[in-house]
């Protein structure tokens, strides 16, 4: 009898935390308990933030006159066969003939930067990587889904790739981590879900699941 493959997951996103790090100019993220169970005999916190906090998915929305919400795009849309570019030490990330060969057609990209172990850090929303256009018009030309970054974004002002990839159907997953547990795997899956939120873009829960 075949043995069946086994299924490891790791997960690609930062905790949820109090006063977690947020792109220069957002409104501070909160995370408070407001109940306790010694006291009010039940638990219970809120918090409040932005949709572009941690880990999260950028929406048409978000940048592009698009009426369409997060929560009214199909599930399908949010998970796919995974391909892995190591763009370590890029401060173009190019697109060179071996990251156009790893790249399969309507999956989902993670390019991984090393910049994810700045988060936190002053300089990780000063000095990330960019995308090339050239890339980012071959991501779309391969109907990718999503494009996933461990950094806060593909670009700077005037935000030109964000805009370009969101018209053409391309989500943008920002601020993952722990890509380089994926270095050495060949053949994973990306399950990346945004909260059921109506609104532009949503926090998410990002995890590769390995398949081999």
């Amino acid at each position: 009898m075949k043995e069946q493959p086994i299924h490891t997951l790791i997960d690609l996103s930062h905790p949820i935390i109090d006063r977690m790090p947020v792109y220069p100019g957002d409104e501070p993220a909160r995370l408070e308990k407001i109940n306790d169970f010694a006291r009010d005999r039940f638990s219970n916190f809120r918090f409040t933030s932005g949709m572009h906090t941690g880990t999260h998915i950028d929406g048409p929305m978000h940048m592009t006159k698009s009426d369409r919400f997060i929560d009214e795009l199909p599930l399908e849309r949010f998970i796919g066969t995974g391909c892995f570019l190591n763009a370590v030490g890029m401060k173009v990330i190019a697109c060179t003939p071996e990251f156009t060969s790893a790249i399969v057609p309507e999956s989902i990209v993670l390019i991984y930067t090393g910049f994810g172990k700045q988060f936190g850090n002053e300089e990780y929303f000063r000095d990330f990587p960019i995308v090339s256009m050239e890339l980012a018009q071959f991501l779309v030309d391969q109907r990718i889904k999503m494009v996933c970054f461990d950094s806060p974004s593909p670009d700077k002002s005037p935000y030109n790739i964000h805009t370009y990839l969101l018209k053409n159907s391309v989500l943008i997953a920002e601020n993952l981590t722990g890509m380089e547990k994926l270095l050495t795997v060949k053949k994973f899956e990306v399950l990346a879900f945004p909260l059921r939120i109506h609104a532009d873009s949503s926090p998410a829960r990002i995890v590769a699941r390995i398949l081999e």
